[in-house]
């Protein structure tokens, strides 16, 4: 798109907040043959190019000296534009300028977040996780989680309070044990809330023999630098972060993602779980190990969604309205409640699980694909009301096929294709 662009006289500046998505957006250019010009703390950089990247806040201390050089920009694109950190430069963007966000998780919540529909005029969502999934451009992910207790754990405004969750649960337990048995020998990288348990899982690791380090926000730039390198050049290395690589981090070769946090923050946790689904030659699925209950709260990572320029105003969900678990004998996905599981006579203990607990594979049923029939039994069995079963019907094709199977008059389906704007 920058490179159309340019050759049509255009001139691009592109935004971003992160200095490695700064280091892989010169590398991703590149590959095109271009050659942007780097806006960052320290430099000079020569304001008549027509490429240019720029981290956000350096700009935000220039921006009164940079005026007439933001008002010549004709294409502006933000990455990871669903960051409130971008908003204060909008104002100062030249009308006639195209500007495009870039983001997977376009979504904002809170009183004091302005909506993204303030800034942008539309919304383009042309394919969702499955459909990348299935067209191989994204990896596919076995899903492993262990029932926790979080009734405990304080928050912090409408997230989970990162110094106090640690002390009140015993939620992290058991991660180098989980991680041999499901995933030994796999690339890695962990994310936890705390630095101190980040460099406690990390040492964890390191005692019992395997390859691992830290990093977090205050790592020295040579010391992060060095142990960035030492993450992309061995293939089991296992990268234990605080804070610094969620957004963007682009290290292809992760095969799996060690959610040591809870969070109910649906941004933040596809953000995590988005690290390793890149694909390569040789890998074509990834792990998470959920430590947090994330998967039971926010639902599966690869699981559709559709989104919207407007901002969440309902509260989050409560813990347990995702309430899904596992059967352990046949891995049926089952409510939470289910005592006995109707599929192969399974009993559940009724004892807690206590720390040490084996991670159970979390299974994701895709409802696009299921037939009529068992849609309505999958709604059944989970104890959905009526209309779950028509949110699940996105197209017209869809529609269609359950008019058919209830013997629907035509006029249901033109009314509902009115209705839902499909």
């Amino acid at each position: 798109m920058v490179k159309n662009h340019l050759k049509k006289g255009g001139k691009t500046l592109i935004f971003t907040h992160r200095k490695e998505l700064l280091a892989q957006a010169g590398g991703a250019f590149e590959k095109f043959g271009l050659t942007p010009e780097l806006i960052i703390a320290g430099s000079t950089p020569d304001l008549n190019k027509n490429l240019h990247v720029s981290m956000i806040e350096t700009f935000d201390r220039r921006k009164f000296n940079y005026e007439k050089f933001l008002n010549s920009r004709t294409l502006i694109i933000i990455d990871e534009a669903h960051l409130n950190n971008f908003t204060k430069l909008f104002p100062l963007f030249n009308e006639k300028t195209i500007v495009i966000g870039a983001t997977a998780t376009p979504y904002r919540k809170g009183k004091k977040t302005p909506s993204l529909d303030e800034f942008y005029q539309d919304i383009v969502q042309e394919i969702d996780t499955p459909e990348l999934i299935d067209s191989g451009y994204l990896s596919d992910v076995n899903s492993f989680g262990v029932e926790v207790d979080l009734s405990k754990a304080k928050k912090k405004g409408n997230d989970y309070d990162v110094t106090e969750i640690y002390e009140e649960t015993q939620l992290w337990k058991g991660v180098v044990e989980n991680w041999t048995r499901l995933a030994e020998n796999t690339k890695t990288l962990l994310f936890s809330s705390n630095v101190k348990k980040s460099k406690q899982v990390a040492q964890q690791f390191i005692e019992s023999g395997y390859y691992a380090r830290h990093i977090d926000g205050k790592t020295p730039k040579k010391e992060r630098e060095e142990i960035l390198r030492w993450f992309d050049e061995n293939p089991d290395a296992i990268l234990c972060n605080c804070g610094v690589l969620t957004a963007g981090f682009d290290q292809p070769d992760i095969e799996t993602i060690i959610l040591y946090r809870a969070t109910t923050s649906l941004p933040l946790f596809l953000q995590m779980c988005g690290r390793g689904s890149r694909v390569t030659e040789n890998k074509k699925e990834f792990n998470i190990l959920d430590f947090g209950n994330n998967i039971k709260r926010l639902g599966f990572w690869q699981k559709p969604r559709e989104w919207s320029l407007e901002k969440i105003k309902t509260r989050d969900k409560k813990e347990g309205e995702e309430a899904i678990k596992s059967c352990p004998k046949c891995n049926a996905m089952l409510h939470i409640s289910i005592k006995l599981c109707p599929y192969c006579g399974f009993k559940f203990p009724s004892v807690k699980i206590e720390k040490l607990a084996e991670l159970e594979r979390l299974e994701y049923v895709n409802v696009d694909k299921m037939s009529m029939e068992d849609l309505d039994l999958y709604a059944e069995f989970k104890g959905y009301k009526r209309g779950w079963v028509f949110h699940q019907l996105k197209t017209e094709e869809r529609l269609i096929e359950y008019a058919n199977y209830k013997n629907y008059k035509p006029g249901w389906v033109t009314h509902q294709l009115k209705n839902r704007d499909i």
